[in-house]
């Protein structure tokens, strides 16, 4: 399937490309691919960006976009997408040597076939003829840290606080809510860090159905978050530029999660992120120098299970102030569609995986949070057996029925499968991922019943 990226001012689909799908970003309306982010660097002083920072925001736009608006259902196997896509460049020379290891970085990202063709456009999205009135300052800022509102990213924005950084917190806003409560997390950092500055930065994206020249639409949509968090990554690296070339940039999040060991064999596709993967960060960072970007990338997470990191901070006054509202969940806004009940939200579910993963985290903290579930796991079994909401925890109770059948080598052997990673960093991944399953199982113990049940 052929997609043609086209910026506002930029050409029509060429004759090779005539019945390809047209995905527009401009500044009306009528674009199919919309974010604030261009508005953010605006209001950083930004009259123009560097044209390679814009060039990154256009590709991981347009990777967000078809990972949204291309079903998997379009294809023969229900599943493996194969895109093709033309995107305009303002700096080809520095993009073209990039085009293999773009395209295998985002087959990994997704599971699918990519072929990248870059184009050169001179059309500039970022472009304002006058300085904007309203600033956001971040002349105190030293970093840039992701800030998603959930408890990885809360237990990092603490971490890097305590050790005297004064970060740009950056965050995604998928819906109006979760700002408040970055917002809130923001304000509770100044407070309690009133020597530092923490800047808190939420940007937003969306796409619309592509369409043709003749007006044939794709009306359906996938259900993905993959093509999301390289955006998201995209972002951070944009605004680290605009502080400055050695700014770095933090991504915090658990090593158990980030390795993402698929929990059975059925559950190896792309429903979750591959984005802090150390093999996607690694490529990715590699990607950045090719093109001139010096900003360096850091996951201090990277071998800490998520209960460690929790251990690292709980200790805190910030950390006790907010921990509980930090939403992991893998879909927080299901509680608008209760028919009894409470119909609040985000709120985090307690039965998805990481919602699970969470409470396995917070086992040494006297209080686990806000739960849209209160039902303890035996009786949460009992009581949706038949449901989709019971799917996680079954898998989960496959993935510890593995694990306690599996040796060394067996363990190692599934951390290998996850992506291209080194002897010594499979050695520390096999104890992160030991002590995170042990941890699931601590959790899932404690109850009677799903003892008995295990």
């Amino acid at each position: 399937m052929r997609f043609w990226i086209k910026k506002e001012n930029d050409r029509e689909p060429i004759k090779s490309w005539e019945t390809s799908y047209i995905l527009t970003i401009n500044r009306d309306s009528g674009s199919t691919m919309f974010s604030s982010l261009p508005s953010i660097w605006y209001h950083l002083d930004q009259q123009v960006i560097s044209p390679v920072y814009e060039d990154l925001f256009i590709i991981g736009m347009s990777i967000f976009a078809l990972d949204k608006r291309v079903s998997r259902r379009e294809f023969s196997d229900c599943w493996t997408r194969e895109i093709e896509v033309s995107i305009p460049v303002l700096e080809i020379q520095k993009w073209l040597p990039t085009v293999e290891k773009l395209n295998a970085l985002l087959s990994f990202l997704t599971g699918d076939v990519w072929n990248i063709k870059f184009r050169q456009t001179d059309a500039v999205c970022s472009k304002h003829k006058k300085k904007n009135r309203k600033r956001i300052d971040v002349s105190k800022c030293d970093c840039v840290s992701l800030f998603s509102g959930g408890l990885d990213s809360y237990c990092g924005a603490i971490k890097l606080l305590a050790k005297g950084k004064s970060p740009v917190l950056i965050g995604h806003n998928e819906y109006p809510k979760l700002r408040y409560i970055q917002e809130k997390f923001c304000h509770d950092f100044q407070e309690c860090y009133s020597e530092q500055s923490s800047v808190f930065i939420g940007f937003t994206a969306g796409a619309r159905a592509p369409v043709t020249q003749n007006g044939s639409a794709l009306t359906q949509t996938e259900n993905t978050s993959r093509g999301r968090s390289l955006l998201f990554l995209c972002a951070a690296v944009s605004i680290a530029g605009i502080l400055g070339e050695e700014t770095p940039i933090y991504i915090p999040e658990n090593g158990f999660i980030g390795l993402n060991v698929a929990l059975t064999n059925s559950r190896k596709g792309s429903c979750s992120t591959r984005t802090t993967h150390p093999a996607f960060l690694k490529e990715f960072s590699e990607i950045l120098q090719l093109i001139g970007i010096r900003n360096q990338i850091y996951n201090f997470f990277a071998f800490n299970t998520k209960r460690e990191i929790v251990q690292m901070v709980t200790n805190t006054e910030v950390f006790k102030r907010g921990y509980a509202e930090t939403i992991s969940c893998a879909h927080p806004c299901l509680a608008r569609y209760n028919k009894n009940g409470s119909r609040e939200y985000p709120i985090n579910c307690g039965y998805c995986y990481p919602c699970l993963i969470r409470k396995s985290s917070l086992q040494d903290v006297e209080s686990d949070g806000k739960y849209s579930s209160k039902l303890m796991p035996s009786t949460f079994l009992e009581t949706v057996l038949e449901s989709e909401r019971s799917d996680d925890l079954y898998a989960i109770l496959n993935s510890i029925y593995r694990f306690k059948n599996s040796s060394s080598k067996d363990i190692r052997r599934l951390i290998w499968c996850t992506g291209k990673l080194t002897s010594d960093e499979i050695s520390k991944y096999e104890r992160v991922y030991i002590s995170g399953m042990n941890d699931l199982i601590e959790l899932l113990s404690s109850d009677p019943g799903m003892l008995k049940y295990m």
